[in-house]
Order: structure tokens, then sequence, then C-alpha cells
């Protein structure tokens, strides 16, 4: 038997991906972000191989979700300033009042640079 081309084990090595629900993403980064991205996954685990990229970032990811999934209940309690609906609201007709959440409710939870 001989064995497959290339390109027909890395469409097999995609379909077995996306059967076991994983699914590749293509960032770009600038060459600071790059070396950032590198200096991190090393800095986080010294004296060990250094994470991978996709290592990293899956656990930034999961990390920041487990903040937003606190946030979000700890905003669950509070109430619209303008129609009193219970936050987190996507669409008010008072949008654009400064009373109403939708209106700035985005600076609450929008991700920030520190």
């Amino acid at each position: 038997m001989m064995p497959k081309p290339p390109a027909e084990r890395k469409a097999a090595q995609r379909a077995r991906a996306a059967a076991a629900g994983i699914h590749a993403v293509e960032i770009h980064l600038s060459d600071s972000e790059l070396e950032m991205l590198r200096c991190n996954c090393a800095l986080r685990r010294p004296g060990r191989e250094p994470y991978s990229a996709d290592e990293y970032l899956e656990m930034l990811l999961l990390q920041d979700n487990a903040a937003l999934e606190l946030q979000m209940a700890q905003l669950s309690k509070r109430r619209c300033g303008k129609c009193g609906d219970p936050l987190t609201i996507t669409q008010c007709c008072h949008d654009g009042d400064s009373q109403c959440w939708v209106t700035r409710g985005w600076h609450e939870t929008a991700l920030k640079a520190s």
C-alpha cells in the first residue's frame, strides 16, 4: 500500500479535527505582538517547555470567559437607568439616551488594554 500524499494526510487530519469539534482560527499579529506571544508562552512556564501559542491562547480565552461570566452575573442584578429592564439588554427604544444602559453599557463589558 502506497503512503498517502501530504495533501490527503492534511485533509484527513482536518476532517478528524472537525469531527472532534476542533476549529482552526487564523490571527494576524504584528512583529511585536508575535514576540510578546512567544515571550509570554515561555515566561508562563519557567524551567519547562514553553506553552504552544494554541495552549496559551486557549487558556487566555478560558480565563476571560470565566471573568465575563462573573461580570454578566453581577450585571444581571442591575437594571437600566432609563427603562428599568434587567441588564444586560442589547436593544432598547431609549438607545441614545444618556440614562439608557444600551447607550454606554458596552463600555462595561469591552476588553480593556492595561
